[in-house]
């Protein structure tokens, strides 16, 4: 045994088995199925050595029920959850599940010898390396925490008595099984996973949870917090009613593509002075609690539908979406935000330039639109021709009475609870109940096969829809919240910030992302409008908060971000979507702030040395904050370079991330924010 902190940590086989054994497993049942749990909350991680060359775990900690264990090979790992299964009779329906927090890191090194030993049973990924959870035949389950509760682990376990400590381990540190580990280092370790249980716990406790009931994910947590609030059949029919078909599900999804984030093309790579930011109030839910969505059910237009015909459609209150035909294409000149994207279109024939994927012109092309952006199409672009080719029409009215309020009780908890629980947990709703209406039921899937390596194959969720029969797809959205909703919850934000950037003036516009714009010039009147139309719909919703403070709250209002001064922004520039920097006002001066995607806030505002012109193409920022990884698939091999023979296989290189500046390329960002280590 070894002490940390308050805590006496097993660190060999034989204690941690003979100190788990002691605790008293209960079994409890899943509500609506068959499968039973071990009812103690189990978590797990493991600490790795990376070179060019090579690459190992060298430490493995597990808590289950309170009881730490630090072992420092996988096979000791394995003998201790050998020993648990056969003491508690694992396995069948029974299962002891283990949280990792960001399984998907730890996957690449233990999965294959696990497999090996245990046999993957069945597993969800998320993306090609990102595995949800992973069931072993032997009644062993790993689940991803990260997804748990969408947060890194020091903001998962902040509150708890043994947080996730400060800073980190030095990776550039040649450890291996045999390394002895400084009481710094064996703290920091035990606090992983120490602090994570008592973060299991804690929601546990909060909601009513046990190891049965706990959702996968943070949404499904949302899912079944809305659910609670939708007693009738009549908000149930109304959801089975916008249960889509095949076709119909496939228009869907093409239309969902595409987020609103950029800047205006002739203003980047400038500074601007003396600028201002509005923010849109809870924007998503905003639009569930004050606006009209699809409603009854869905229906196909005949073929080459005319544009005349659509604008009736949406004067007289119904909304469509699908395939359009558009001849002769050219954005305003004046027009900042060219709001076809690249993604959502097919068949371009004659591009006339890209500006962050969005379409400035075209002879003609296929797009996928609904009703709400082809508002903003319209106003945007000049054209010849737009017909509608494959449209699905639905009548809008409210959301059921029940879903919003269950969406507005949130918000209205959100603003004027005082801190606690239920005032953190009402915050994680209103950020998350569209991405619980915005869920494909139909999606990419990953099979990973363990032969001499991992190999990896994606089945596309285009290939997956097309194989599948309608009643097999409508049954996928049975006991969703219909993705409808989520299309239009996303469709009605982007034109609720195209009236914004109207309202602010095309001429003084400077950037936007998704509910948000910062412009050029004073504080105006024109937003003041807006707003009065906003609040006036609030008033007749029902939807008016007093907040903690006392102060009326209307959701959806676009907020000055920094009232107390005449310019939020004493000088503001931009090169790309997602990079950018101010001279922004904190509440008592001017500093500097930074956003630049694959870049941490602090090392971003280092790196421009107190200057925001520094930010410019090929500024080259030697730290750019995390780690970034480059994997490396290997088969299992048996080692004798350690004290004992042990088993390793593939692994991660990890390296200090540096970032370039690239003012032309924004599309590469993506790919680079990918390699950020999550903590």
């Amino acid at each position: 045994m070894r002490q940390s902190q308050d805590l006496q940590v097993c660190t060999t086989a034989a204690e941690a088995l003979e100190a788990f054994r002691r605790l008293k497993p209960v079994k409890v049942r899943r509500r609506r199925g068959k499968r039973y749990y071990v009812n103690l909350t189990a978590t797990l991680d493991i600490e790795t050595t990376n070179t060019e060359e090579d690459g190992f775990a060298y430490s493995f900690a597990m808590n289950i029920g309170g009881v730490n264990m630090v072992v420092r090979y996988i096979e000791e790992l394995e003998e201790v959850i050998d020993g648990l299964i056969d003491s508690w009779s694992l396995g069948g329906s029974d299962y002891l599940s283990i949280y990792i927090h960001n399984l998907g890191y730890e996957y690449q090194y233990m999965a294959q010898i696990l497999h090996e030993d245990w046999t993957i049973k069945n597993a969800l990924y998320t993306k090609a390396r990102q595995a949800l959870y992973l069931r072993f035949g032997n009644g062993i389950e790993f689940r991803d925490s990260l997804k748990l509760f969408q947060k890194s682990l020091a903001g998962a376990t902040k509150g708890c008595k043994h947080p996730k400590l400060k800073g980190d381990l030095d990776y550039s540190v040649y450890r291996t099984p045999d390394t002895p580990l400084t009481q710094q280092e064996f703290d920091y370790i035990v606090n992983d996973v120490q602090g994570l249980y008592e973060a299991i716990e804690r929601l546990k406790a909060e909601h009513d949870y046990n190891a049965a009931t706990i959702p996968l994910t943070n949404t499904s947590m949302v899912i079944e917090e809305v659910n609670r609030h939708l007693h009738t059949g009549e908000v149930q029919r109304a959801m089975r009613a916008l249960s889509l078909g095949k076709h119909e599900l496939e228009l869907a999804y093409h239309c969902m593509a595409g987020g609103d984030t950029h800047g205006t093309r002739w203003r980047a790579s400038r500074t601007y002075d003396n600028c201002n930011s509005y923010d849109l109030k809870s924007a998503h839910p905003s639009e569930q609690a004050l606006w009209k969505f699809p409603a009854g059910e869905p229906f196909l237009l005949p073929e080459d539908v005319e544009e005349d015909e659509l604008s009736t459609l949406i004067d007289e209150g119904y909304g469509w979406l699908g395939k359009v035909y558009l001849e002769d294409i050219q954005v305003r000149p004046e027009c900042p935000n060219p709001t076809l994207s690249l993604s959502k279109t097919e068949a371009i024939e004659g591009p006339r330039g890209l500006d962050n994927g969005r379409v400035l012109g075209a002879d003609a092309a296929f797009a996928y639109l609904d009703s709400n952006d082809y508002q903003r199409f319209r106003e945007a672009y000049t054209y010849t021709d737009f017909c509608g080719v494959d449209i699905l029409a639905f009548k809008l009215e409210y959301l059921p009475d029940e879903f919003r309020e269950a969406v507005f009780d949130k918000f209205r908890v959100k603003e004027s609870a005082e801190d606690g629980p239920e005032r953190v947990f009402a915050k994680v709703c209103v950020n998350t109940i569209f991405g619980a209406c915005a869920q494909k039921t139909v999606r990419d899937e990953y099979d990973i096969l363990f032969e001499e390596v991992m190999e990896r194959n994606k089945i596309k969720w285009e290939d997956k829809l097309a194989a599948m029969e309608d009643e097999a797809v409508i049954k996928t959205q049975q006991k969703k919240f219909p993705f409808l909703w989520g299309l239009w919850t996303s469709s009605l934000s982007r034109l609720r910030l195209w009236e914004l950037q109207k309202a602010v003036g095309w001429e003084r516009l400077i950037y936007w992302d998704t509910d948000s714009v910062k412009y050029e010039g004073p504080k105006l009147p024109a937003v003041d409008h807006y707003n009065q139309r906003i609040i006036d719909q609030c008033i007749a919703r029902d939807a008016v908060v007093v907040n903690r403070k006392g102060k009326t709250v209307y959701i959806g209002v676009a907020e000055d971000e920094h009232p107390t001064v005449d310019y939020g922004y004493r000088r503001f520039r931009f090169l790309h979507a997602k990079c950018y920097a101010a001279e922004a006002w904190d509440g008592e001066r001017y500093t500097i702030e930074t956003t630049i995607a694959g870049v941490g806030k602090e090392q971003g505002k280092k790196a421009l040395d107190g200057n925001i012109d520094t930010l410019a193409d090929g500024l080259y920022i030697a730290d750019a904050g995390g780690q970034a990884l480059t994997y490396v698939d290997v088969p299992v091999r048996s080692r004798t370079d350690f004290k004992r023979r042990t088993r390793t296989a593939s692994y991660i290189i990890m390296r200090p991330r540096e970032y370039l500046v690239n003012a032309e390329r924004p599309e590469a960002i993506k790919d680079m924010v990918a390699e950020i280590i999550v903590e």
